[in-house]
């Protein structure tokens, strides 16, 4: 399970890589245009906007699944390793519920925003496309989050091969 999870989150994280890059290049030829012929992208920042959004939903799923997401262990050592598994798979669950509440309303707003024909103000992308294109990221990191919360009730946080066939 683990394996099908982390290389869908590699495949996501390359897709929001690619989007990064496109939005580097947008952002380089609008600020050579500026400087160079008075001519800037028009719109540049609404792609760029939108870009961004979509790749960061895309890195997240990558980051959960490899446990990589920052937190803060004041207390933590304090505790027996079995309740700060437990901590640990709270806070997962918790990050799937949270993830669950933004496909969700993400899903309302592009339903929204289709059937209203909301547009960007420059350049008339209708914002549904974004929108939409965020929720597999947004999806991924719930089911990754799941998945990581049942394995840290039974796997040391630092152990990354174990867990395997879970």
């Amino acid at each position: 399970m683990r394996i099908v999870l982390k290389r869908s989150a590699i495949a996501l994280a390359l897709l929001g890589g690619l989007l990064l890059v496109c939005a580097i290049g947008i952002s380089l030829i609008s600020m050579l245009g500026r400087r160079l012929w008075s001519a800037p992208l028009s719109g540049d920042i609404e792609l760029l906007q939108m870009m961004i959004a979509v790749a960061v939903a895309c890195f997240l799923p990558l980051c959960e699944i490899n446990d990589r997401h920052i937190r803060v262990d004041i207390v933590g050592t304090m505790f027996p390793e079995g309740l700060n598994r437990a901590l640990l798979a709270l806070a997962h669950w918790t990050l799937a519920l949270v993830s669950a509440l933004l496909v969700w309303r993400t899903a309302l707003l592009a339903l929204d925003s289709l059937a209203y024909n909301a547009q960007s103000t420059q350049l008339g992308v209708p914002q549904w496309i974004p929108q939409a294109a965020m929720l597999p990221g947004l999806a991924m990191l719930g089911v990754c989050a799941l998945y990581m919360g049942v394995r840290s009730l039974y796997y040391a946080s630092d152990d990354d091969t174990a867990g395997e066939g879970i």
